[in-house]
């Protein structure tokens, strides 16, 4: 991290004459890119560092491209001679989505903002393309065949195969294929940004500017729609994405000539796929990288893949293998209502897991909490009698309150809760997670884990989310609730 401060300061004395007083790192994103605010007394930039140098050769020519047509785009400011470190204007620390997520889509649409931003992609979309070079895009040149399979492979072995989920591997790859061809068989030409979303849209005032775009190519239109209407954080209304992509279809058809009932038509296949798509992506960074958040936002996309896929009929698209996938994965991680609905107070999360498996992921809000071992506690699962059964069942719980020491340690846990508990309201914190852990996820922590989340549902201003990891698919999530 030094090496990477150092380098950036001095690329910044290259190009204002002066060293910054401060070089603060900003929170990383999806990508390995990281980025740091660089302030003096008169300046205030954003400094990039990346190894992967042809991406970055892309993302400078890209901007440049685009501040070339008066679109707006951070300004590159130098670049380091080895050209894994850059300089950029500072665009501020408030995006698009920190305007939206507290919008309440039901009850207080406000669309003015949304439809300046879709104007704008439709000039990058179709004014951008004119006079750009698409062969120095990186790492693909345009959307084709190969980076169609890509996305699907990402999602077959990142996130369904770590899933669970079983499915004829022959017969998915047939689906990939016809799917494929019905996105491919439409208009291509455009800049087709990839990654467009309200986190990669700034806003100084009421102005947006786009960042993240070197993942763009030539492609079609209506994917970078789809994925900013299907972002998971967004929870858009089914309301507002009709209104939004009519009134995109109307933008894109004052540029170019377009069919607006077939682009209606054929919508919902773009936005199940970019939901496929960022259903691989989570899969790579929670299941294999173990970065919680993204394992966060799995049931917000899996939430949109039924209605999707019952959309998709409209296209032609019979995918017979799979939709039975999509709507079981829905069915194992879509959130619930009460999963989403707005809480004010502290919510509790309250976990049984196999060490073999290792430890539940951390929240990002706070991160830690507390982790319980009760693999020294007597062990149902010795006993031929309770190997089918779980902590949730009678015989179960019967065995294991027949012991002195499993209420000793209860009550020594609950203790140590409780007192958080109490001062995370205080203090306004919105987060506490609380983990039991044993050999096999079964019988002891599944006891201990419900058993608190019961002692916790009285509580005033406290949500308890329950969660058997271990026994997903069988009552493993619920979530209980009191408000006063």
């Amino acid at each position: 991290m030094q090496i990477v401060k150092d380098n950036l300061d001095t690329l910044f004395y290259s190009c204002f004459g002066a060293k910054p007083r401060s070089i603060t790192p900003l929170p990383q994103g999806g990508s390995d890119r990281r980025y740091f605010r660089l302030a003096s007394e008169t300046e205030s930039v954003i400094g990039a560092y990346n190894p992967d140098v042809e991406e970055n050769r892309t993302f400078i020519y890209l901007t440049q491209h685009f501040g070339g047509k008066d679109l707006p785009v951070p300004q590159v400011l130098a670049v380091s001679g080895n050209q894994e470190f850059y300089l950029l204007s500072d665009l501020g620390d408030t995006s698009l989505f920190d305007h939206i997520v507290n919008i309440d889509w039901e009850q207080e649409p406000q669309v003015e903002l949304l439809k300046k931003t879709i104007a704008l992609l439709v000039r990058f979309q179709i004014d951008g393309a004119v006079g750009l070079d698409f062969t120095k895009c990186y790492p693909k040149s345009e959307f084709d065949l190969q980076s169609v399979m890509w996305d699907f492979n990402y999602f077959k072995y990142s996130f369904l195969k770590p899933s669970g989920i079983k499915f004829n591997e022959t017969k998915l790859d047939d689906d990939f294929l016809a799917f494929a061809n019905l996105l491919l068989s439409q208009p291509t030409g455009y800049f087709h940004y990839r990654d467009f979303q309200s986190r990669n849209v700034m806003l100084i005032g009421d102005n947006p500017y786009f960042i993240d775009y070197q993942g763009g190519r030539r492609g079609p239109l209506l994917y970078d729609m789809a994925s900013f209407l299907y972002q998971a954080r967004a929870k858009f209304s089914e309301a507002i994405r009709d209104e939004m992509l009519l009134f995109y279809i109307d933008e894109v058809a004052k540029r170019i000539e377009i069919d607006k009932v077939k682009a209606q038509s054929v919508f919902p296949a773009f936005a199940l796929f970019r939901v496929i798509q960022t259903l691989g992506a989570y899969g790579y960074r929670g299941f294999f990288q173990r970065r919680s958040h993204f394992l966060q936002s799995i049931p917000l996309a899996a939430a949109n893949l039924k209605n999707l896929v019952d959309k998709t009929d409209r296209c032609g698209l019979s995918l017979q293998t799979l939709k039975p996938i999509l709507v079981s994965i829905a069915e194992k991680y879509g959130e619930t209502d009460e999963q989403t609905q707005p809480f004010d107070g502290l919510s509790v999360e309250v976990n049984s897991f196999s060490y073999r498996k290792g430890y539940p992921l951390e929240h990002p809000e706070h991160g830690g909490g507390f982790v319980f071992d009760c693999r020294a506690l007597p062990n149902p699962g010795r006993l031929q009698e309770f190997k089918m059964l779980t902590g949730l069942e009678k015989p179960v719980v019967e065995f294991l309150e027949n012991h002195s020491e499993i209420d000793d340690f209860f009550a020594e846990a609950f203790t140590l809760v409780r007192k958080s508990i109490d001062v995370y309201l205080k203090r306004g914190f919105k987060h506490l997670s609380v983990s039991f852990g044993c050999t096999g996820g079964q019988h002891r922590s599944v006891y201990m884990a419900n058993r608190l989340a019961k002692e916790l549902q009285p509580l005033d201003y406290v949500r308890v989310m329950l969660n058997h990891r271990e026994q997903k698919g069988s009552n493993g999530e619920k979530t209980l609730r009191k408000e006063r």
